[in-house]
């Protein structure tokens, strides 16, 4: 920050209104010409950021002004730095479209949008893990036009132009033959527009800027819409990124966490240590929290494995195994007292609709795991004044310095994340957490060094979170013409997420409320809300519920551990579209129709008749009934089928079409062809976009075809890429992406998901179109196609 100037020095105090905001600070031409600055920071219940808000006396978080300028800053030199609490996953949102977003209200070129900080909690102004821009770029794009228009009206008063005849274009504000650029009308201010917000800075939704300024008319943007590359591509590719495994400490320490035999085991005795064997490692134990440390990190590899052998745990069977899942979702649905919650478009009295022809199935979607290609690191570094310093890999880290400052038992002011690129989990860490912060925590704490902690592949997939699983009854009933007269749909599945630490859980330590009915912290919840969008506008009616429950095996473990749940892309949607969209894709079968058509025959929202017409050439459909004519569900011979599926999803309108070919014998599945076409509204960046879509399609392709999680009575016992393969490299599909750039629905759609969601229901649907048996699991194994064409034989 530039010194405040004394008394004497300031010639101006401003003191400006704009839209709810207020323009405040001194003048300080004739002490500081060269300098100066505009910067956004925010106030919450109508006090400034300058004061600390008392979190005692009021739910809300803030951090001083002297610490952090705020979300923008617009420099002298013409130049623009942008902070965000959002970090990047590989998406690329906070280096492209952030700044496009910025650069578009304040009306500059991008080029001068310099810098992005991101991330770190003490030195960005805003938190909040998911929603990135449909949340937190509208707070940035609200905060820029908020800074345009203040710009404005010191203009108005330097130029001594009315402020209706001014206007801003490439960073220069002109009007009446007289113009100045942001950097002249700042050069020597030092200013602060206050901001309006509401919320919680370390709660897992973070703030909310609270104003309407007037933003920027779509038809006049210049930036929105045109392709930016990827800045942090290059030196990720010439080796020149810091990742999360790279950050080192003076007198850092290495440690392996030895995790319990099951996800409710106690430890009985810790395994033998042989010093002279590994003469620098060291075991800790903090309650059934168990490590090894020494400063060579092989040393700790070796060390940690030769005591786990000998380690004695309490024997727990609190799950139900994976083969036994849909009994258990069935027992969760009558015993768990977790309300009911019924669709937001239930309409008409489907219940008693009665007609000849009527689809009557269930679906069941496995457990997924988030599976990042790395293991996560922390690198924790606790200091003797009871501060803590932590490295990490988060989609939240001012929620995650929330959770460590009460596991800790100390004020969050004395907890600072730093955020670093580290392999993509999404959705696993939008609560803060991804596995090992708080055990580097923990073990800083307790030996006063710090503290790297990356866990092995083993402990990324038996104590990581896991998206959770969901059995779906669905009854459709046909009219005489074919079309759909009712449709209801019954879903059942554990509540969506656990944020609690993993770490702090097996230590003993304080953490956030478990899930629960009544629970209201953040997403903490065993609640199950009707997430998909219905779509089909025609159908007369609807009956669509959701019952939820607690995450198996959370009430039988000790330390209430449990096979804990958590967000992925496209979260709880998917489980509940995907059987959606298989039994839309029977019904349509069952009334020999052509399955594109018999959405296009019910769906009201021109949007989607759009998309799907669009999808019909892009796909190169073929349009007939289903199945396939040539369908076949015995011999070798390989046989070809198509399948489609819809979704909306957050003002983003998908439609997806696959081809592939079935061996009905061996039941073997090749995805040969995909295509999506998106209507997400504003596109922001259709480079970026396109490469969403293509990466998240293509996760999509390997759940559809691989990804089960696999556990018995005690524990996950999937441990490496053998027990939860993924796709390879040969079994790329094509993939073919259109997006219909649609800026007159003036906001932006959700453009980073859905694309993985969309492809298992058409490629299940393809495998029912080349077969002409119904499929209604997923992942498509050889084996499970094979016992479906066998049980509809």
């Amino acid at each position: 920050m530039i010194r405040s100037p004394s008394k004497s020095e300031a010639k101006i105090i401003y003191d400006i209104n704009v839209h709810g905001a207020r323009l405040m600070g001194v003048s300080r031409r004739g002490f500081l010409t060269a300098g100066g600055t505009l910067a956004a920071v925010f106030a919450m219940g109508g006090r400034s950021a300058v004061a600390r808000v008392n979190a005692s006396k009021a739910n809300l978080h803030a951090h001083s002004a002297a610490t952090v300028n705020g979300w923008i800053e617009i420099l002298s030199d013409n130049t623009v730095l942008l902070r965000t609490g959002k970090c990047d996953f590989g998406q690329s949102t906070i280096y492209t479209a952030y700044r496009q977003i910025v650069a578009e209200e304040l009306c500059v070129p991008l080029e001068a949008m310099t810098e992005v900080v991101s991330g770190d909690t003490d030195r960005t102004p805003d938190g909040g893990g998911t929603f990135g821009l449909l949340r937190y770029g509208q707070n940035l794009r609200k905060v820029a036009a908020l800074m345009r228009e203040a710009s404005l009206e010191l203009a108005a008063r330097r130029l001594a132009v009315p402020r209706a005849n001014l206007s801003v274009r490439e960073g220069v504000i002109s009007g009446a033959t007289k113009a100045i650029s942001y950097g002249e009308l700042l050069a020597g201010e030092d200013l602060h527009l206050v901001i309006p917000i509401s919320g919680d800075l370390t709660m897992p939704m973070g703030l909310r800027v609270d104003a309407d300024p007037p933003l920027k008319p779509v038809k006049d943007y210049t930036i929105i819409g045109k392709p930016v590359f990827n800045p942090s591509i290059a030196p990720k590719v010439t080796g020149k990124t810091v990742w999360v495994g790279d950050v080192t400490l003076p007198g850092m320490l290495h440690a392996r966490t030895i995790h319990p035999a099951t996800l409710g085991s106690t430890l009985i005795a810790p395994g033998k240590l042989d010093g002279k064997q590994f003469p620098g490692a060291r075991l800790v134990r903090i309650g059934n929290l168990l490590a090894v440390v020494s400063p060579d990190e092989w040393e700790a590899v070796q060390a940690a494995q030769s005591v786990a052998d000998g380690c004695e745990w309490s024997k727990w069977e609190g799950l139900p195994p994976s083969e036994r899942l849909e009994d258990h979702l069935r027992m969760m649905a009558t015993e768990d007292p977790t309300p009911v919650r019924d669709g937001r478009a239930n309409k008409g009295n489907a219940s008693s609709v009665k007609t000849t022809r009527e689809l009557r199935a269930s679906y069941l979607m496995p457990y997924h795991k988030h599976a990042p290609i790395s293991p996560m690191v922390s690198l924790a570094d606790y200091r003797e004044d009871g501060s803590v310093w932590l490295h990490t890999h988060s989609q939240n880290p001012q929620h995650l310095r929330r959770m460590i400052a009460l596991m800790l038992g100390s004020d969050e002011d004395k907890v600072v994340v730093r955020t670093y690129p580290g392999a993509g989990h999404y959705g696993r860490s939008n609560g803060g957490s991804a596995g090992s912060e708080d055990e580097a925590v923990l073990l800083s704490r307790e030996l006063r060094r710090p503290v790297r902690v990356q866990w092995m592949r083993s402990d990324d997939m038996q104590w990581s979170t896991q998206s959770p699983a969901m059995i779906s009854d669905i009854r459709i009933a046909l009219d005489d013409a074919g079309r759909m007269a009712a449709y209801v749909a019954s879903h059942i599945g554990p509540g969506m997420q656990d944020d609690r630490l993993v770490g702090a859980l097996l230590a003993g330590m304080p953490v956030i409320p478990a899930p629960s009915p009544a629970t209201t912290y953040g997403f903490q919840s065993t609640v199950l809300n009707m997430s998909d969008t219905w779509v089909y506008g025609t159908v007369p009616a609807v009956l669509e519920q959701a019952k939820g429950g607690a995450h198996p095996g959370q009430h039988e473990a000790t330390d209430v551990v449990g096979l804990r749940s958590h967000s992925m892309r496209t979260p709880i949607q998917f489980q509940q579209n995907c059987p959606r969209e298989i039994a839309i894709s029977e019904a349509a079968m069952l009334a020999g129709k052509d399955p594109l058509q018999f959405r296009l025959d019910h769906v009201s929202d021109p949007r989607f008749v759009a998309i799907l017409e669009r999808l019909r050439t892009e796909a190169k459909w073929e349009d007939r009934p289903s199945p396939s004519p040539q369908a076949k569900s015995h011999g070798s011979d390989p046989v070809k089928g198509q399948g489609v599926s819809i979704m909306l999803r957050d003002n983003g309108y998908w439609a997806c079409a696959a081809q592939v070919t079935v061996i009905p014998a061996s039941g073997e599945v090749k995805v040969e062809r995909m295509t999506i076409v998106a209507d997400v509204g504003i596109v922001i960046n259709p480079l970026q976009l396109r490469r969403q879509i293509q990466a998240g399609c293509l996760m999509g392709v390997s759940q559809a075809l691989h990804e089960e999680l696999s556990f018995d009575k005690g524990a996950v016992t999937a441990k490496d890429w053998t027990g939860y393969p993924i796709l390879t490299m040969a079994e790329m599909p094509e993939l073919k992406v259109v997006i219909t750039d649609n800026p007159t629905v003036g906001i932006y759609g959700q453009g980073s998901e859905s694309a993985n969601a969309l492809a298992s229901p058409a490629i299940a649907a393809a495998v029912m179109d080349a077969t002409g048996k119904p499929i209604r699991r997923i992942p498509l194994k050889p084996e499970y196609v094979r016992a479906a064409i066998k049980l509809h034989a």
